[in-house]
């Protein structure tokens, strides 16, 4: 039988258990491998929150929606993702909550326009903006401050006050990837995504800059998120297993410490893909080029040869 011991994880170290077996040709290995991993995942159904972040589509279709439970975050919370920008155009829309009383009670864009009690809060001009790199992004806000704080990369941008007595309403519906024109829809595409983001997380208090801070500082792949217990309200791991509409997909964004042979399989020509003789052919002929270099000594040099030579499918965890 075989296991892991670590939680929220189908897609890392459980392979690492089983050992090369001489007697084993490689195509059965591999087929062993891959069906324990399906079974695993299948009776657990976790995504590794470490590890897995989403990729978004570019239409109005390519969203999470759903209604989640919103008493502890009635009087404050606070909002944190990573993003990472790949549309130019447009507003578009990381987080959203809406209710039948204000269709934006909460905006966060990738481009730093927020909403706040369908009060706009525009902070577009504190960013650069740039395509293709990951940023930290947060929204805090408390009935008793009366304050709607923005932080970007750990830094305060912008705040908005608040009228007094108002508070989160609880009839609203929740979405990644775009942002409401009504009630529980009216997706635009002027704010569809088409982004990715990672460790999505809405805490039940408004946390302080300097947490805010060392959230941003200590990366992506730190588990400092895990230190705020229950605090943590919704965490990624929950929005990791809502349904997604349309073409939203799973990416492997480099996060894991278990590494192990069965990592290649992360490669774009392989991940989500089914499995064929065609691709098992593919993953071994891709190795046939280290003929060429018997003798040699395997090392970070060695390795770096070959990421920037012949990397002509990346893998992201070995960016």
């Amino acid at each position: 039988v075989v296991s892991t011991q670590s939680t929220g994880s189908c897609y890392s170290g459980l392979l690492s258990l089983l050992e090369p077996d001489d007697n084993m040709p490689f195509l059965r290995l591999l087929i062993v491998g891959i069906v324990v991993q399906q079974a695993e995942c299948a009776v657990r159904g976790l995504p590794d929150s470490r590890t897995i972040g989403l990729k978004f589509g570019q239409s109005t279709k390519d969203h999470i929606l759903f209604k989640p439970a919103m008493e502890p975050l009635e009087e404050s919370f606070t909002v944190c993702g990573w993003a990472k920008k790949l549309r130019s155009n447009g507003d578009p829309a990381m987080f959203a909550y809406g209710t039948s009383s204000h269709q934006n009670e909460i905006f966060m864009s990738d481009n730093a326009l927020n909403f706040v009690f369908d009060v706009r809060v525009d902070l577009i001009s504190k960013i650069s903006g740039a395509l293709g790199t990951w940023r930290h992004h947060c929204a805090s806000w408390s009935a008793s401050s009366k304050v709607y704080r923005v932080y970007y990369d750990g830094e305060l941008i912008g705040t908005q006050e608040t009228v007094s007595g108002v508070k989160l309403g609880m009839d609203g519906y929740m979405v990644l990837g775009n942002e409401f024109d009504s009630y529980g829809g009216g997706f635009a595409d002027h704010n569809t995504f088409g982004g990715e983001l990672f460790k999505v997380n809405v805490f039940t208090r408004e946390l302080k800059a300097e947490e805010v801070k060392e959230m941003f500082s200590e990366g992506m792949c730190s588990e400092v998120e895990e230190s705020y217990g229950r605090t943590r309200y919704l965490k990624w791991s929950d929005f990791l297993l809502e349904e997604r509409s349309g073409n939203v997909t799973e990416i492997d964004i480099g996060c894991r410490t278990d590494l192990s042979r069965w990592d290649v399989l992360y490669l774009h020509s392989f991940y989500n893909k089914q499995l064929t003789k065609d691709l098992i052919q593919s993953l071994r002929s891709s190795w046939d080029i280290l003929e060429d270099f018997v003798g040699a000594k395997i090392t970070e040099g060695f390795i770096g040869h070959f990421k920037f030579y012949h990397n002509h499918d990346k893998a992201h965890d070995l960016e």
